[in-house]
């Protein structure tokens, strides 16, 4: 869910994953390819790079209900 969540910023904002990595540090291209799992610290870069807070980044992801 995070790697969808990941790759539906970066092409809504239209950026390629190199301009990604040279403006954030994040290598989202092996986060994107499953390679990788992002750290809690990449999130955070990336959302700060976005303009948004954790909780919006993690906002659309629909958990199942807790029982």
């Amino acid at each position: 869910m995070m790697i969808i969540r990941i790759k539906e910023l970066r092409n809504n904002h239209r950026h390629s994953q190199e301009f990604i990595i040279e403006n954030t540090g994040v290598d989202v291209s092996h986060i994107e390819n499953g390679r990788d799992t992002p750290s809690v610290l990449s999130i955070s870069r990336l959302c700060k790079f976005y303009g948004i807070t954790l909780s919006e980044f993690f906002a659309p992801i629909n958990y199942p209900p807790k029982e």
